[in-house]
C-alpha cells in the first residue's frame, strides 16, 4: 500500500496510526492489517498503540489466535508505557475480552483500535 511514503518518519508513524485506526473502524481490515504491517521507527512504536490496531484488524479477519495475541502484546505495552487511567489501557482490556469471548468486531471508531 504504503499510503505515506512521502511523510517524514515521525509524522509517518502518526499519520499511519490514524489511518490503520480508519480503516479497522469501516471494516477494512485487510488494508488496516496491511498498512500495519509497514515498518515504523522503535522510538514511535511504544506510544503508538500499533500492537492493538494490529490485532483489532486480525480480528475482523477472523484470525483469533494472533488477534489475542496482539492483544495481550498491547495490553502489556500499555501497562509498562502508560498510566494506569490512561484510556488505552481500558481499551487493550475492552478488545481482549471481545477477542477471547468470540465477540464479532467492532466497527466503531476507537473501540480497541489504539485510539489516545
Amino acid at each position: 500500500m504504503g499510503y505515506l511514503s512521502r511523510a517524514e518518519e515521525n509524522r509517518a508513524s502518526s499519520l499511519r496510526a490514524l489511518l490503520v485506526h480508519s480503516l479497522n473502524g469501516q471494516g477494512r481490515y485487510e488494508e488496516a492489517f496491511a498498512e500495519s504491517q509497514l515498518p515504523t521507527l522503535p522510538a514511535s512504536r511504544a506510544g503508538s498503540g500499533q500492537s492493538a490496531m494490529v490485532a483489532a484488524a486480525l480480528h475482523g479477519l477472523g484470525r483469533r489466535d494472533e488477534a489475542e495475541a496482539a492483544a495481550c502484546q498491547a495490553l502489556g505495552e500499555c501497562e509498562r508505557f502508560l498510566h494506569p487511567t490512561h484510556p488505552r489501557i481500558r481499551e487493550a482490556r475492552e478488545l481482549l475480552a471481545r477477542i477471547t469471548a468470540g465477540d464479532p468486531p467492532s466497527e466503531t471508531p476507537g473501540a480497541g483500535a489504539g485510539s489516545s
